[in-house]
C-alpha cells in the first residue's frame, strides 16, 4: 500500500507525460534491481539456509562486484536507446546507474536476513524502504516546484540507501557466530548466479518491458494514452509488488520439500498451486473488466482512462505471474537453475512473438505479458514434474536449519 501511495503521489504531482517517463524509469529500475541482483539474494538465502545460518557465503563479494559492474556498463551503453523512454531526462538515466550500485547492498542484506530466518527484520527493512519513498516523494512535491520526473526518480535511490546500507554495514562488522555442528559451507558460484540472472532478467523484462515499450514508441499526441497504460499496468500488479520482494522467503521451505525423496508432497503442492492460480486468474479477469477502469481513475486521476478489456487481460496476467513466481522458486530450490532460466527466457520469446502479432499498443502490451507468463509457467510445471530430489546437507536434516 505504501508503494501505491508513492506512485499515486508522483502521478498526481506530475503532468501526464512526465509521469509516463517516470513510469518507464520505475520499470527500468525494477528490471535492473530484481532482474540483475535478485539472483544474489536467492543464492545467499539458499546457501545460508543449507549451512544452518551464519554470515555471507564465500564468493558473495565477487558475485556482487561482477553484477554491479555488468549492470552499470549495460545501463551506460544502452543510454542512447533508453533516453527516449525517459523523456530525454539524463538525470533519470544517472539515477538508474545509482540503482545499479545501491542494489548490490540491498539484495545482499535481504538474502542474509532470509537465510538466517530473520523474517521480522526483513519485513521491517521492506517497510522502512517503502515509507522512505513516500516521505521523499512528499518532500519533493512540497518543496520542489515545479518538480519533474528526475526529482522524484532520485527519491527511490535515497530510500534504498537509508533502508539497507546502514544495517548491512552493522551486520558486516559484527562477529560471526560459530556454525552449527555438521554444517557444510558452500561457495556461491558465478555459474549458478549467471543462470539465475538470465532467468530474473527475462522475468523482469516480461513483467516491466511493456511500459517502457509503450512510452518509448508513443507518437505525437500519444503521451497521455501511454501514461494511462502505465497507470493501469501499475494498478493491476499490486499483488506482484508484494510477492516479488518476498519470493525469496519461500526458498527455505521449498528447499526442504525438494529434498524429500518421495514425489507426492511436491506434486500435491504443484497441483494445488496450478489449480489455485487458474481459479484466481478467472476471477481477476472479471473483476479487472468491471472494476479496473474506475479503480485506475480513483487512484491516479480521471485523466488516466483505459479500456476495460486491457485491464482484464493485465489482471489475468498478473495472477498467472504470481503462480509463476512460486513455481519458478520451487525450480530454484530444487537446484535446477538452468531450467529456471530457460523457463523465463521461453516466456520472453513467446511474449515477443505475441507483441509482433497483436495490433494496438495497449492490447499488444497486455496480451504479450499474459501469454508470455503462461508459457513460462508451463515450462516450470514440466521441469518440476521431472525433478529428481537432491538430499539436504546434514545440518538441515538434523535440525541445524531454520524450521
Amino acid at each position: 500500500m505504501l508503494t501505491y501511495g508513492y506512485l499515486a503521489l508522483v502521478a498526481r504531482s506530475l503532468p501526464a507525460d512526465e509521469y509516463g517517463w517516470f513510469g518507464a524509469y520505475w520499470s527500468l529500475a525494477l528490471v535492473v534491481g530484481f532482474g540483475v541482483f535478485l539472483p544474489l539474494e536467492l543464492e545467499v538465502t539458499r546457501l545460508v539456509h543449507r549451512a544452518g545460518g551464519g554470515g555471507l557465503p564465500a564468493g558473495a563479494g565477487t558475485a556482487c562486484a561482477v553484477l554491479t559492474g555488468a549492470s552499470l556498463a549495460a545501463v551506460l551503453l544502452a543510454g542512447p536507446l533508453l533516453l527516449p523512454a525517459l523523456g530525454g531526462h539524463r538525470g533519470l538515466l544517472l539515477a538508474l546507474g545509482a540503482v545499479c550500485v545501491v542494489s548490490a547492498g540491498q539484495f545482499l542484506l535481504r538474502g542474509l536476513l532470509l537465510g538466517n530466518g530473520r523474517y521480522g527484520t526483513h519485513g521491517t527493512v521492506l517497510l522502512t524502504d517503502a515509507a522512505a519513498r513516500v516521505a521523499g516523494a512528499a518532500a519533493v512535491a512540497a518543496l520542489v516546484g515545479p518538480a519533474d520526473a528526475t526529482a522524484f526518480g532520485w527519491t527511490l535511490v535515497a530510500a534504498l540507501v537509508l533502508a539497507h546500507l546502514p544495517l548491512l554495514g552493522w551486520l558486516a562488522l559484527r562477529p560471526r557466530p560459530a556454525p552449527p555442528p555438521g554444517a557444510r559451507a558452500e561457495r556461491l558460484g558465478l555459474p549458478a548466479v549467471g543462470h539465475l540472472a538470465i532467468g530474473t532478467l527475462c522475468a523482469q523484462a516480461l513483467l516491466n518491458a511493456a511500459p517502457v515499450l509503450v512510452t518509448g514508441t508513443a507518437g505525437p499526441g500519444e503521451a497521455a494514452a501511454a501514461a494511462a497504460f502505465v497507470a493501469a499496468f501499475t494498478l493491476v500488479r499490486l499483488p506482484l509488488f508484494v510477492a516479488v520482494p518476498l519470493q525469496s522467503a519461500l526458498l527455505p521451505t521449498l528447499t526442504d520439500v525438494a529434498a524429500r525423496p518421495e514425489p507426492g508432497p511436491r506434486r500435491r503442492m504443484l497441483g494445488g498451486l496450478l489449480a489455485g492460480t487458474a481459479a484466481l486468474a478467472a476471477v481477476a479477469g472479471v473483476v479487472g473488466a468491471l472494476a479496473g477502469p474506475p479503480a485506475v481513475a480513483l487512484v491516479f486521476g480521471e485523466r488516466y482512462a483505459v479500456a476495460a478489456d486491457v485491464v482484464a487481460v493485465l489482471a489475468v496476467g498478473s495472477v498467472l505471474h504470481l503462480g509463476l513466481l512460486v513455481c519458478s522458486q520451487a525450480v530454484v530450490a530444487a537446484g535446477r537453475h538452468r531450467d529456471s532460466a530457460l523457463a523465463w527466457a521461453s516466456g520472453l520469446v513467446v511474449a515477443a512473438g505475441v507483441a509482433a502479432l497483436v495490433p494496438g499498443a495497449s492490447a499488444r502490451g497486455a496480451w504479450a505479458f499474459a501469454v508470455g507468463t503462461a508459457a513460462a509457467l508451463a515450462w516450470c510445471t514440466v521441469a518440476l514434474f521431472h525433478h529428481r530430489p537432491q538430499p539436504a546437507p546434514a545440518a538441515a536434516r538434523t535440525g541445524g536449519g531454520t524450521p
